[in-house]
């Protein structure tokens, strides 16, 4: 019979992400791993729905990773990643270092929501990221010297792995852009560029599951951002100002309705 032994396997997304392990409870700790590590950097909500990985050939698919957005927002998620296709190289799942051959995802939703003319959910999410980043890791590594010390050392060898991606693509992504204050949220889209990140965490023999999240996640917002800045400023700009000028028309004609101003 065999051992139960568990392998820490990143899959993004997200990606994002998170370490898979050999288990028959893996689908619900991989759930559980990109939650934590990817709420922790971005601080919104992160969460995976669904996937399954075919250990024989090392092909894996998820579901969809959804990045919450932060506070004061209308829209539930900034980010969308659906069709994730994972390609894993199967004898590095015993290694200390995971290699993941390949991750494509398709036809991500990114939701640009203005707050203000100088408010957004993407710079904030940026600068979250850049904010939380370093603790992320940090927390990462204590908790994986935690699991060492109460793991023997027969199952030591399958304990918390660093990553190496060789080749990320995201393609076919949309970008919706909406103001907080819109009655009908979505007001323009434009298609996000496609994307490619190679040899992600190969210059250190292998990258954290925080710190592979950021760079993935730092990439396609930036891409995003730039993207909508500079094909559709100054509708941007429009649709906030409009929004502000319907909230402000709506708020005097209610005061109207009910006689405050007089007639």
């Amino acid at each position: 019979m065999m051992k139960k032994k568990y392998i820490f396997l990143l899959v993004l997304v997200a990606a994002f992400a998170g370490f898979y392990y050999l288990t028959p409870s893996f689908e619900s700790i991989v759930k559980q791993v990109v939650h934590k590590y990817g709420s922790a950097v971005t601080g919104t909500d992160v969460n995976l729905e669904g996937f399954n990985l075919k250990l024989a050939d090392g092909e894996g698919h998820i579901g969809k990773i959804t990045v919450g957005n932060p506070k004061n927002y209308k829209l539930k998620n900034a980010l969308e990643l659906g069709g994730i296709s994972v390609k894993v190289n199967i004898k590095s799942l015993t290694q200390d270092t995971i290699v993941i051959e390949s991750v494509e995802i398709d036809k991500p939703v990114i939701n640009y929501e203005i707050l203000s003319l100088t408010q957004n959910n993407l710079s904030q999410l940026l600068e979250n990221i850049k904010k939380n980043t370093a603790s992320a890791e940090k927390a990462e590594q204590k908790e994986v010297k935690a699991q060492e010390k109460q793991t023997s050392s027969a199952e030591k060898d399958s304990g918390g792995k660093k990553v190496i991606i060789k080749k990320l693509v995201v393609r076919g992504g949309e970008i919706s852009v909406a103001a907080s204050a819109a009655a009908d949220i979505t007001k323009t889209t434009a298609k996000l560029p496609e994307i490619t990140l190679t040899n992600i965490g190969e210059d250190k023999k292998g990258a954290s599951v925080a710190e592979t999240v950021s760079k993935v996640l730092t990439k396609i917002l930036n891409t995003a951002y730039k993207t909508i800045v500079d094909s559709k400023i100054a509708d941007l700009k429009n649709v906030a100002e409009e929004n502000l000028n319907n909230v402000v028309g709506g708020v005097k004609e209610r005061i109207k309705e009910i006689g405050i101003f007089g007639k």
